[in-house]
């Protein structure tokens, strides 16, 4: 993630609000992410697993 550069002395800001908002923001997208690629891949293996017991009994 890249975080853009402010103006002077916004390091020094004791209440860094807008920062948190937007590191939770890029977070939750990203955790949203991971989640639906792990139930791409449950479903792929799921997939396979049933295809594997289908070819068998025939």
């Amino acid at each position: 993630m890249t975080m853009p550069f402010g103006e002077a002395g916004s390091w020094d800001d004791p209440s860094p609000e807008r920062t948190t908002t937007r590191l939770r923001y890029w977070l939750d997208t990203r955790l949203k992410h991971l989640a639906r690629q792990q139930r791409i891949q449950d479903a792929r293996s799921l997939r396979s697993e049933f295809s594997i017991e289908e070819s068998s009994r025939r």
